[in-house]
C-alpha cells in the first residue's frame, strides 16, 4: 500500500478552506399561551450546532463487557443574545417560560386542564444553520418541541467599559433533524 502524501501543496489542494465558527443563523419561533411569535432577526452571539448522545448498554460476557447502542440523549441548547432597546425578546423569552409554571401561583399558564403536552404554542421548532463563506447555508439543524428550560440572567455592573448586555436562553427539546446542503464529496480522500 503506497504513503499517502501530507505535503502542504497536497494539503492546500484538497481543503476547501474550512468552516468558521461565526458563520451562523439561529431561527425559531418564541411561544406562549397566546400563540407563537416568528423570530428571525434575534442577534444571537453564540450558539452551537446541538448534540447527541448515545447511551452505553454494557452486557457482562465471561469476564469481558460488550458495549451495545443504547438510547439517544439530546442535552439541553444553549444559545448567547445580545440585549437589544427596540425589541424585548428577553420579555418575550420569560414570558414562555411563565407559561409552563409561573412565578407567583407555581401553575402552569393554561389553568383549565393542566398542561398540554401537544400544543404547538408552548413547543416550538428552533434551527441552527452554518453558512459557508458566501452566506449560503452548509448544514441546518431543525430542534423540535422546544420549550424555556432558562432565561439567564443579565449581568449588570459599573466597571463594564466598551461592551453589551447579554443573556442566554437554555431550551429543551424532544428530538432533531439534520440537513446537509452540500454533498459530502468523497470521505477519507487523501490529504
Amino acid at each position: 500500500m503506497g504513503l499517502v502524501s501530507m505535503g502542504v501543496d497536497n494539503f492546500k489542494k484538497n481543503f476547501d478552506g474550512g468552516t468558521r465558527p461565526n458563520r451562523f443563523v439561529v431561527t425559531g419561533e418564541i411561544g406562549g399561551n397566546d400563540g407563537t411569535t416568528p423570530i428571525n432577526n434575534l442577534y444571537v452571539k453564540a450558539a452551537s450546532m446541538p448534540s447527541s448522545t448515545m447511551g452505553i448498554i454494557q452486557v457482562p460476557f465471561r469476564g469481558r463487557v460488550i458495549k451495545l447502542p443504547g438510547d439517544r440523549a439530546y442535552p439541553e441548547w444553549t444559545i448567547t443574545l445580545l440585549d437589544e432597546n427596540t425589541e424585548d425578546f428577553r420579555v418575550a423569552f420569560e414570558a414562555w417560560n411563565e407559561a409552563f409554571n409561573s412565578h407567583a401561583d407555581n401553575i402552569s399558564g393554561d389553568q383549565a386542564g393542566g398542561l398540554d403536552l401537544t400544543d404547538t404554542n408552548l413547543f416550538t421548532q428552533w434551527s441552527v444553520s452554518q453558512l459557508d463563506m458566501q452566506g449560503d447555508v452548509i448544514r441546518t439543524t431543525i430542534l423540535h418541541n422546544c420549550w424555556p428550560v432558562e432565561v439567564g440572567a443579565v449581568d449588570l455592573t459599573y466597571d463594564a467599559a466598551d461592551t453589551l448586555t447579554e443573556y442566554s436562553i437554555t431550551l429543551s427539546y424532544d428530538y432533531i433533524d439534520v440537513s446537509n446542503t452540500q454533498s459530502p464529496g468523497s470521505l477519507g480522500s487523501a490529504i
